[in-house]
């Protein structure tokens, strides 16, 4: 009788500790999944395709190519509230990303931070005036 006993009890404890399982009180080895991390990226939009969402950034001599979230805030000076379509190939930007599964760098921030920048590689010297 006392082996039905301990039997029984044993039972109802691993009863238990299924049903704390399954209700996310499960055992404390459990770790939650660490979110990715946000980093950020700052260069020139070398190209950008607005329908596709896609967008490179180069800081000489890294180049990176960005997903941009459907949630994306993009911001420039002006307009703290922009859109991709106020974005062109040059401006000077920081992109906050993050790396998801895969290796796809997702843009979650774009923020403009400088005027357009020359494209051709040629330094720009004002004229002078006498």
């Amino acid at each position: 009788m006392r082996s039905g006993g301990i039997c029984f009890a044993l039972a109802i404890g691993m009863t238990i500790a299924r049903v704390m399982t399954i209700v996310g009180q499960g055992n404390a080895t459990d770790q939650p999944v660490p979110k990715p991390k946000m980093e950020s990226f700052a260069g020139t939009i070398r190209a950008l395709d607005v329908a596709k969402r896609v967008m490179t950034v180069e800081t000489t001599p890294l180049s990176k190519t960005f997903g941009i979230a459907p949630d994306c805030q993009v911001m420039t000076k002006n307009k703290p509230k922009a859109t991709l379509g106020d974005l062109a190939v040059g401006n000077v930007v920081t992109v906050t990303y993050q790396k998801e599964a895969g290796g796809l760098l997702v843009a979650y921030r774009i923020e403009k931070s400088a005027p357009t920048q020359e494209t051709d590689g040629a330094e720009r010297i004002p004229p002078i005036t006498i």
